[in-house]
């Protein structure tokens, strides 16, 4: 069977940054940017999270059972979660509140990304650029939550460093890693301690097949019993409520994608070429240490 002509093109490679509209509008734009990143990321510090319960609204800063459900293979844990985890639906304000957050965030993060790639010449050389870009992503840093710090390493920082032409790579890896790589030891041992900490949960969950789907005993009420909003659990707010073992698989998930993004940063750190966006065999956006 042939295909008609025109349906399948190849990829155009980014136009010179001559030709790219955003060469001129960088500085604006990622100072704009960067200001959006700081307000969403307060909107997680203590003093924001308190406001926003006295509002009514502290279901808007946790996950939505959709985004739960994502971390759980198919089985009775992810039924669960799908299902609002045992807890009331949260308001429309609420719903509504968390999608505008996580669309803002999206966009934010998407388009330092987009003008890496379309406009680089203008985009690495900048001493400015590079100092906006890690405004925009490590604001707020200690009260991001693990799943939103997985989401910049994942967004930003891998894709910006590992497409970061040779001459610029020490600008950038001074404002994108000198700070993020110590802060993420910390943040990783304590998150793997937790984890530990709540592994006779896990451990019955896997044994109840929780979350590999063992009906016999995969809907036990006393082991998918609800529990508040951040109220126990390895993952507290960080999941958003339900039952604790359904927290404490979902917050082991999120620790372990974000252990596999920061080992991506650490990698292209030893790569001294980058890779340019290549993506190679289980490595996302990075490349091998046998290249290094």
């Amino acid at each position: 069977m042939s295909i008609p002509a025109g349906l399948v093109r190849p990829v155009d490679p980014p136009p010179p940054s001559s030709e790219c509209p955003a060469s001129d509008h960088l500085d604006w734009v990622l100072t704009l940017s960067a200001a959006l990143c700081t307000a969403v990321h307060g909107v997680w510090t203590p003093a924001s999270a308190a406001e926003a319960a006295s509002l009514g609204l502290e279901r808007a800063l946790s996950m939505s059972p959709d985004e739960q459900a994502a971390h759980l293979v198919h089985g009775p844990a992810r039924t669960f979660a799908i299902a609002g985890g045992g807890l009331p639906p949260a308001s429309l304000t609420a719903s509504a509140t968390r999608d505008w957050l996580r669309g803002l965030r999206d966009s934010a993060y998407a388009l330092i990304t987009l003008l890496s790639v379309h406009a680089p010449a203008a985009f690495y050389p900048s001493h400015a650029i590079a100092g906006a870009v890690a405004g925009a992503m490590f604001a707020e840093l200690p009260h991001m939550h693990d799943r939103h710090v997985r989401q910049a390493l994942h967004m930003v920082v891998r894709p910006v460093v590992g497409r970061c032409p040779g001459a610029h790579r020490a600008l950038w890896h001074a404002a994108l890693t000198a700070s993020l790589v110590p802060h993420m030891h910390g943040r990783l041992c304590a998150g793997w301690a937790r984890v530990k900490g709540s592994g006779a949960s896990s451990a019955a969950a896997g044994a109840s097949g929780l979350d590999g789907g063992n009906s016999r005993i995969g809907h036990s009420t006393s082991v998918l019993e609800p529990i508040a909003v951040g109220g126990g659990g390895g993952g507290g707010i960080n999941t958003g409520g339900g039952s604790a073992v359904v927290e404490d698989l979902i917050a082991e998930r999120v620790t372990r994608d974000l252990t596999r993004d920061h080992c991506a940063v650490l990698e292209l750190i030893a790569i001294p070429d980058g890779t340019f966006g290549r993506k190679t065999k289980g490595s996302g956006l990075t490349g091998h240490l046998r290249g290094a």
